[in-house]
């Protein structure tokens, strides 16, 4: 039987309505949400672009073609920050991506398979530190959301211990350069996991 976070039972509607009913009672608060909502469609357009851009990037770097993802890449972060999500579009996708990707192994799997997780710890071994901490990031936020056997959250915890604590990427406010390489790293790590994922021939 496949897998499912324990909060797909909360409502997310009352807590959007919670939410701004919350926010038109601060003062500022009708402007504020007006403002959100005319944000709302360029931040949609940024993160489908950089999600285009960053889909093509990951195909280059599985076909073993790092310049042309690099390529990719850079362009990706040279859209425009997202005042609406506080975020550069290709740092939210790049995580995003990744979450995705590990999520979906764990959704997809029976209880008594932790292939999923294997996986992970095997990338988390090889990666370099800006994937191993969005690769930390992403398995607490398993931790937290989902209902794991003993088992794993243990080996969770464990493969995780020593990985530092940073601030996620979708946070960071870096330069391009920067910005590209840490991209980059985490393509790296979901073409990795991908890889620790298939069966051996």
């Amino acid at each position: 039987m496949a897998r499912y976070s324990h909060r797909v039972d909360a409502d997310p509607l009352r807590e959007l309505d919670r939410y701004f009913a919350e926010r038109a009672n601060a003062p500022f608060g009708d402007l504020e949400l007006a403002s959100g909502r005319t944000l709302q469609p360029f931040s949609i357009a940024g993160q489908r672009a950089a999600s285009n851009l960053l889909v093509k990037a990951g195909r280059s770097l599985d076909n073993g073609d790092p310049g042309r993802a690099r390529a990719y890449v850079d362009r990706a972060v040279r859209l425009p920050y997202d005042r609406h999500e506080e975020s550069d579009p290709a740092a939210m996708e790049a995580h995003m991506a990744l979450f995705c990707l590990v999520t979906d192994a764990l959704e997809e799997s029976d209880e008594d398979d932790s292939a999923w997780l294997e996986a992970a710890i095997e990338v988390l071994s090889t990666a370099d530190e800006r994937g191993r901490c969005t690769m930390r990031d992403v398995l607490a936020a398993i931790a937290q959301d989902y209902e794991l056997h003993r088992q794993e959250s243990a080996s969770l915890r464990a493969a995780v211990a020593d990985v530092p604590v940073r601030p996620e990427l979708r946070d960071l406010r870096l330069d391009r350069r920067e910005m590209g390489e840490c991209i980059m790293s985490v393509l790296a790590v979901c073409r990795d996991y991908r890889a620790a994922l298939r069966p051996p021939r």
